[in-house]
């Protein structure tokens, strides 16, 4: 029976398969069942090298072999490929929408300065601005955000070396929040513009202040400045090609750029370490570096017979392995081999050196003794590292037994002065990063993200003067707080609470969520019957349950509203409350609306690069949104808007002391009213006397205690702007009344003109204040009539007339409102036993109540 194709072994296929194309691919896939297997239509071998091949996309070792995520994120990169940034934005590195100077100018000027204040600091996920079609790396650094394009060229926002001043006359980088393309020398701008193997950028690292680009062709290019071309990096006595010329086989892996230094992996070197390089002469091309160092044995390569080799055939540099990956920190470098093994060499104190390697053991027991390998060599599954990742001075080990563990810089020094502090300093151990799927960590100053292979992403750690870098939402305001972020200290730097560490806080890209977390904090349906449970939230323990109840809730919008709401849902006002809706997906690829293919962060500043499928997501915010509108208070009703406190305070401050100054009121200190007074809210006025007079200074009303008595016929001249507009109180004198003389004897007020008309003016407003307040209150709640089945009563629900449902997070517009809208704040029962007070019925956990693991580290500081 002769062989068919279809008959070949499944590793020929693979070899075969490996020359084809994507269409071509497809096309062999499709002609008979045999060949449209999983294990070859679904290769992780052809879609993960189709994936990097087309749109440069990074390697993840931790879903390598994943070969139908490969397969879906080639599909969807075409089109859905979105960059998002939070965090800082002190020199415009989160590259969202900029305004031209013409249209700056245009903006009023308090409304500009609001605008700068929002732009410094961006506490949920916006997108970027971009160009240069589609998207395939993004990377923070210490003040700038730079992403890879398809085509292989460079963009970066804000400003490469935030710190470094130089220039005839002397001055720092430009800052730029559009971004702007990374040049290239002179010579070879055009080569740039073809998309030459020599400039196309295939791989890039974002260090602190510069940034580092390896060509298809094996060049690598430095930046340090935005608006300066690039140089191209030479290695004196190192080959970066075979042969030693341009023709040659590339011979550079990899390129990273670090806090301070600049490293490539190079084939038959190992780890090579230089010191950054800048350009100050546009005209040169090329920077000779003279003085480099390579780590020490890291140039074995497998199936490679070079390099010194022992009796029985092994050779020291095959014990070590060879490497697969590796970070630069600030003081050391940190490595994994194909072993599973994790090494670290320190770097030297003042001069260019490599220390000896150091091995990092994940576990160990109490005497600092690392597990034995097993019969044949091999390290147990328990302790095999996939993976290393790390930025500045922090970095994580990826164990094979899907554990993370996170480390410091500080730690490996401990360990390299005294091996035996291992049994005292170890790794920390973050729960909600063990077996969830963890596949990158992006570090930044105070705080990390976690990217999961489900496509989400959590926070942890500080995010600096409520920069936002969280990705959380706050800018210390309470929708931060209701996180599990709480602001401390001067400068209002914001840590999660130690709960949160024990299922970790995802960072939300569905613009509604926003407007959710928004009503809540706004304190729901009834923010008066809520307003104990709000309250509460200042202790730790029912900040953190709150917290973890309102995370479940997100975290479970897709299973809430992938359908439309039930018409009886709707109508009983408890849409958004109704059980599960476990309707499927119907994307073709069941890939989330929002699915994040990498995470960056750096220094206090975040970003992500997401896939966005629109129609889905279109399709969940339009099931939140009800078109039925919610009653509001009427504009014409309010005569004015009624001031703040704090306004209160400073016009009654100005006031008295305009009084004082004309010599209408004694000096003193000032005594303000109650906050529900109108805006006057200063002490008692009398007058004229053009001198001070105390003893015929009525005394301020204290609240809560009866109003006092009114005044005997002397006093029917002395006039009070803060008497309540509620109470009836004789009224001032007319224009034209003769002065009754009190019990100093001097006359009365004169009226109807100067000072003391505006003041009678200012009482009339007060009190016209007042009264539409009183009617805005009186109209607060109103009672639509509910049609029900035929037999039954009617029954009446108040509805709260917001006074701006749009702006409090319960209507996306006045004709609509959200399916939320009627939704009280969460009332819980306590894992400590306490029950939150309120007249609203128990909320359920939806996963729930976690087990709190407190003990895994200090997470609180």
């Amino acid at each position: 029976m002769p062989t068919t194709f279809s008959d070949l072994p499944l590793d020929i296929l693979h070899l075969i398969t490996a020359h084809l194309d994507v269409p071509t691919f497809l096309s062999l896939t499709s002609t008979c069942h045999s060949l449209s297997s999983p294990t070859l239509s679904q290769s992780s071998a052809f879609w993960l090298s189709a994936v990097h091949a087309t749109f440069r996309v990074p390697n993840q070792p931790v879903v390598s072999h994943d070969g139908l995520r490969w397969k879906k994120l080639y599909k969807r990169l075409l089109t859905q490929t979105r960059p998002y940034t939070w965090g800082s934005n002190s020199k415009g590195q989160l590259g969202h929408s900029f305004l031209s100077s013409d249209e700056i100018h245009a903006i009023p000027p308090a409304e500009r300065m609001r605008r700068a204040r929002r732009a410094r600091q961006v506490s949920w996920p916006e997108t970027m601005e971009t160009e240069g079609g589609i998207i395939a790396d993004l990377q923070a650094g210490g003040w700038s955000t730079t992403y890879l394009t398809s085509k292989g060229h460079l963009y970066t926002a804000g400003v490469i070396d935030g710190q470094r001043i130089w220039g005839n006359p002397p001055r720092p980088q430009a800052a730029s929040a559009r971004p702007e393309k990374l040049r290239f020398p002179p010579g070879w701008t055009g080569l740039a513009e073809r998309g030459d193997r020599e400039t196309a950028v295939g791989q890039f690292s974002a260090g602190r202040a510069h940034v580092l680009g390896l060509s298809d062709a094996g060049r690598i290019w430095s930046w340090w400045d935005a608006a300066r071309a690039g140089v191209m990096v030479k290695l004196l006595g190192i080959d970066l090609n075979e042969r030693g010329h341009a023709n040659g086989t590339p011979l550079v892996k990899r390129v990273v750029a670090g806090w301070n230094k600049s490293a490539a992996l190079v084939k038959g070197k190992g780890i090579v370490v230089w010191e950054p390089v800048d350009n100050s002469d546009e005209q040169e091309d090329t920077a000779l570096v003279l003085e480099s160092a390579v780590v020490p044995q890291t140039g074995y390569e497998r199936g490679s017979v070079s390099g010194p080799r022992r009796v029985d055939g092994t050779s020291p540099d095959e014990e070590i392995g060879e490497v697969l990956d590796f970070v630069v920190l600030e003081h050391c470098i940190i490595f994994n081999t194909h072993h599973g093994r994790v090494f670290a060499s320190w770097i030297g104190d003042g001069s260019l050196t490599m220390g000896e390697l150091l091995e990092i053991h994940p576990h160990v027991d109490e005497d600092g003794i690392p597990p034995s390998k097993d019969e044949e060599g091999k390290i147990a599954e328990a302790d095999y590292v996939t993976d290393v990742q790390g930025t500045f001075r922090s970095f994580a080990l990826f164990l094979k037994s899907g554990e993370v563990l996170n480390g410091t810089q500080d730690l490996v020094n401990d360990w390299k002065q005294d091996i035996r502090s291992r049994t005292v300093t170890q790794f920390t151990r973050v729960p909600a990063l063990q077996n969830t799927g963890v596949i990158k960590l992006a570090f930044g100053d105070y705080h990390f993200l976690a990217l999961h292979k489900d496509g989400y992403i959590t926070s942890y750690g500080t995010e600096s003067q409520a920069c936002g870098s969280l990705g959380l939402g706050g800018n210390r305001d309470p929708e931060g707080r209701l996180r599990g972020i709480r602001y401390a200290g001067l400068a209002g730097d914001g840590k999660l609470v130690p709960h949160a560490y024990t299922t970790g806080r995802r960072v939300w890209f569905e613009p509604e969520k926003r407007q959710w977390i928004k009503f809540l904090a706004s304190g729901g349906t009834n923010p008066e019957e809520a307003r104990e449970r709000i309250r509460m939230c200042s202790e730790t323990v029912v900040q953190a349950e709150v917290s973890e109840w309102i995370e479940q809730e997100g975290n479970s919008w897709e299973e809430k509203y992938a359908c439309p709401p039930a018409e009886e849902d709707v109508k009983a006002g408890n849409a958004s409350m109704a059980s599960f809706r476990t309707a499927q997906e119907t994307s073709d690829d069941s890939l989330s609306p929002y699915f994040a293919l990498s995470v960056t962060a750096a220094g206090w500043h975040s970003g992500a690069l997401v896939l966005v499928n629109g129609p889905v997501a279109d399709r969940i915010r339009s099931n939140c949104i009800i078109n039925e509108p919610l009653p509001f208070a009427e504009p014409e009703s309010q005569a004015q808007a009624t001031p703040t406190q704090q306004e209160q305070g400073i016009l009654s401050h100005i006031y008295t002391n305009i009084l004082w100054f004309l010599g209408l009121t004694p000096p003193g200190p000032v005594q303000y009213g109650h906050p529900d007074d109108p805006i006057f809210a200063n002490p008692r006025i009398r007058f004229p006397p053009h001198r001070p007079d105390p003893t015929r200074q009525m005394p301020p009303r204290e609240y809560g205690h009866p109003p006092p008595a009114l005044p005997d016929a002397q006093e029917e001249n002395v006039w009070d702007p803060n008497d309540d507009p509620h109470r009836q109180t004789p009224p001032p004198p007319q224009p034209g009344a003769a002065p009754v003389p009190g019990p100093t004897n001097r006359p009365g007020p004169i009226v109807g003109h100067g000072p003391a008309r505006r003041i009678q003016e200012s009482r009339e407003e007060a009190q016209a204040r007042a009264r539409a307040q009183q009617a805005a209150d009186a109209r607060r709640y109103e009672v639509p009539r509910q049609e029900q089945g035929q037999g039954q009563p009617v029954v009446e629900r108040p509805r709260r007339a917001f006074a701006d449902p749009v702006n409090h997070g319960a209507a996306p517009d006045k004709e609509s409102r959200w399916i939320w809208a009627y939704d009280p704040f969460p009332r819980l029962r306590l894992s400590d036993g306490r029950e939150m007070p309120g007249e609203v019925d128990f909320a359920e956990w939806r996963k729930g109540r976690p087990e709190w693991d407190l003990a895994g580290g200090d997470w609180g500081n």
